[in-house]
């Protein structure tokens, strides 16, 4: 069989996204640091996984104020009954979709972040998202992330590809890297060199690596696409490799489920289905488990934007994003790594405290954010803004985002916030 450079760019390079060119010492770096089960040599660390909601989610609606008879005045028709709320304190209580969350917290795995925000707030979502994923709410310049720019300083980037994972289509600008590459994928299974003959796969993979194998011009266009192929190949078979080794050791235990990574019926929801946000945690789960080394996860679940029609919009949203953390968590205590991990929420603003003529709510500021993990000192921190005092209509922040930033970078992921925050931001005691 004849194969073409030509043919493998356009047919073969189809199973990845990099924020921007890695160096090829990356492929040399990643063999060495794993072993012939594409599993990390590096050891256990702690993990962070990042979870945007895009949209702008209503944290009036979702920390309810039920015993505050301003929140009821200002949402006549989409105000939760308080008969409804489930109680978290005597004062607020999440809404009750949540309930599977409700129970993470009471058992002390889930911290609420109240009246989160930043100044001068910006009700664009594009601007605010930028905010949030740069941590620069004055710059419009930067191109770096925050957690690209934690990769660069810290360095497990440059020695492991796979220290970043974005599950999900395009790469977050949070994760864009200026010495290394994160990738991005919405299916492990499907994350490979898609070779054009079946029947043919080893020898396309041999002309495939050879091709690749060739030296070209320094900085080249041949020279990019040449580097990207290898990476990502690399990269591709240490994930196919650590999942059948997982696999396999699964097949060897009694009662296992056999072909199955790993098991977790708790993932169907109350409809029956596996939704997006819940294939993607517990994808999550098995890459985690597969051990790669990945210090960062990151996915997204959208829909937020509730301008009209809220109440029953943000009741399945709330409940979804509710079901999958509590089936996350299960997964993650079932394969022992329940306190090395921590997830983190967060959306771009909150919602504008007065229902709108829609039954919605238009673009608002402060809001909430929630904390997971077996390592996380559960319960509420910040001020719950009041209802008598707002900005333009809208909840106040006490709690600057890169507060809750600069305590995972400090405290979980164990590097210094200020170089990589611009600044120094007062830590919050999530962590004992």
């Amino acid at each position: 069989m004849r194969t073409t450079r030509r043919e493998f760019i356009r047919n073969g390079l189809t199973f990845l996204s990099f924020g921007m060119m890695a160096p090829s010492s990356l492929v040399r770096a990643a063999a060495e640091l794993t072993d012939e089960n594409g599993r990390s040599k590096a050891g256990t660390g702690n993990i962070l996984v990042v979870l945007q909601m895009f949209g702008g989610n209503d944290g009036l609606n979702t920390l309810i104020p039920y015993t505050n008879p301003l929140y009821y005045q200002n949402r006549p028709t989409i105000g939760i009954p308080k008969e409804q709320v489930l109680p978290i304190s005597n004062s607020v209580g999440l809404h009750p979709s949540m309930s599977a969350l409700q129970q993470l917290f009471e058992k002390g795995h889930v911290a609420v972040v109240q009246g989160v925000g930043y100044p001068n707030p910006n009700f664009s979502h594009f601007r605010s998202q930028e905010i949030w994923q740069t941590a620069d709410p004055v710059s419009t310049v930067v191109r770096e992330g925050w957690l690209g720019r934690y990769f660069d300083d810290d360095g497990h980037l440059r020695e492991n590809p796979l220290a970043g994972i974005n599950i999900g289509g395009e790469l977050p600008r949070a994760l864009y890297s200026d010495f290394g590459s994160v990738v991005s994928m919405q299916n492990p299974n499907a994350f490979q060199l898609q070779t054009i003959a079946p029947a043919e796969h080893n020898a396309e993979i041999a002309a495939f690596t050879a091709l690749y194998s060739q030296g070209t011009m320094a900085n080249s266009t041949d020279d990019l696409v040449r580097k990207l192929g290898l990476e990502a190949y690399t990269c591709s078979e240490r994930i196919r490799k650590a999942l059948q080794a997982e696999a396999n050791q699964q097949d060897d235990e009694p009662g296992s489920p056999t072909g199955r990574t790993l098991d977790a019926p708790s993932y169907v929801g109350r409809t029956g289905q596996m939704s997006p946000l819940a294939r993607n945690l517990h994808t999550i789960a098995q890459l985690i488990k597969a051990d790669l080394g990945t210090k960062i996860f990151y996915v997204s679940t959208g829909g937020f934007d509730t301008h009209a029609n809220q109440f029953p919009t943000q009741a399945r949203l709330l409940q979804d994003l509710s079901d999958s953390l509590a089936a996350f968590y299960a997964e993650l205590e079932q394969i022992g790594v329940a306190d090395r991990v921590t997830l983190v929420t967060f959306s771009e603003f909150g919602r504008r405290v007065q229902e709108n003529a829609s039954g919605g709510t238009d673009h608002g500021a402060g809001s909430c954010l929630f904390v997971m993990g077996g390592a996380v000192r559960g319960g509420f921190y910040g001020e719950y803004p009041p209802l008598d005092d707002l900005y333009l209509g809208n909840l106040k922040f006490n709690v600057d985002f890169r507060q809750v930033y600069a305590t995972l970078l400090d405290k979980w992921l164990g590097v210094s916030s200020q170089k990589i925050l611009n600044g120094s931001f007062t830590n919050l005691p999530l962590f004992a």
